[in-house]
């Protein structure tokens, strides 16, 4: 009875978005960067940021990630107003800083990145405010980028969200996540209808941000308040991680501005080989991260100091194979 109120819970409020998408005028426009041919609505973070409004205002689970919720709703703002006047930037970027340092100076934060065979913890010390910030900015902005291909946001998400209820043992927060799970996976079959569909809709610059925002900090929670290590929770953030950084490096080198969109992302380019067929990429896409995800769980057991020096390893043998395909 509850996933069905839920369900119709989610129906209304796509029917609210739809309606408010229409009278002002929030569409992804095609241009020569997209796929697709018509215009498309934008605003499927909205459903998702509402429905998890909703859920935290009816259900006490989880303080600290519904915290984290009522939080990312400036996070979601933010992203609102860069789906309609495309903000700059540098004036985003430090927009999104307030929210994440708001939850880091109220208890959301770590102090070390866990301890390890042979070299014991590794601290952070007074180092840890600003790197906290430096990477739970770097994972947001991440995130943002990998929302270039229909369904690889929503699928991403749906990944995290199903290995964490994987690795958790508290009930409440299992049962926390599995709600939040709903408008995710209604959006994704939304999101991969065909482009002249009135129901197709995109996550927008609102649903990427705060789907970034929240990751970031849940996996922070995650490891302050579950005690589950560090590299049981990196592996899942893999392709927003090396594609990041590499597109961002391979734009510096080309002496390009970092913070400018391009097609050069690993998605863009399975997207190309497959003739923008996006059935083929997201499949390519889900099935690489549960394999990648699971060989990850399985070293992290083995041996904490080698999946972290093997996700490290991973990302330069990434980042080796991008620079001989881009040539």
């Amino acid at each position: 009875m509850l996933l069905i109120n839920l369900t119709i819970l989610y129906f209304i409020l796509l029917l609210f978005t739809i309606f408010i998408s229409k009278k002002l005028e929030l569409y992804d426009k095609p241009n020569i960067r997209k796929v697709h041919t018509s215009k498309v609505f934008n605003t499927g973070g909205i459903i998702i940021y509402l429905f998890y409004l909703i859920i935290i205002n009816f259900f006490e689970l989880n303080h600290n990630i519904e915290f984290i919720i009522s939080i990312g709703f400036f996070v979601f703002v933010v992203g609102l107003i860069d789906d309609v006047i495309n903000l700059n930037p540098s004036t985003k970027i430090i927009l999104l800083i307030a929210p994440s340092a708001y939850l880091i100076f109220n208890g959301i934060n770590i102090t070390n990145l866990g301890n390890y065979e042979q070299i014991g913890v590794l601290n952070l010390g007074k180092f840890h405010i600003p790197f906290l910030i430096l990477a739970t900015g770097l994972l947001i902005n991440a995130t943002n980028y990998i929302d270039g291909s229909d369904g690889l946001l929503l699928t991403f998400f749906i990944c995290c969200l199903g290995y964490y209820i994987f690795l958790i043992e508290d009930s409440q927060t299992i049962s926390l996540i599995k709600l939040l799970l709903i408008p995710v996976i209604l959006n994704l079959i939304l999101n991969l209808l065909p482009s002249k569909s009135k129901f197709k809709i995109f996550s927008g610059n609102a649903g990427s941000l705060f789907i970034g925002f929240f990751i970031s900090f849940l996996t922070i929670e995650l490891y302050r308040g579950f005690k589950i290590h560090p590299v049981y929770l990196i592996w899942p953030l893999w392709y927003p991680i090396f594609d990041f950084l590499f597109v961002s490096t391979n734009r510096a080198l080309q002496k390009k501005n970092i913070l400018t969109a391009d097609n050069t992302h690993l998605h863009h380019k399975i997207l190309a080989k497959f003739k923008k067929n996006h059935f083929k990429t997201l499949f390519l896409f889900f099935v690489s991260n549960l394999l990648i995800i699971y060989l990850g769980f399985l070293l992290s057991n083995f041996s904490k100091i080698l999946s972290l020096i093997t996700f490290i390893l991973t990302f330069f043998l990434y980042f080796a194979a991008r620079l001989n395909y881009r040539k």
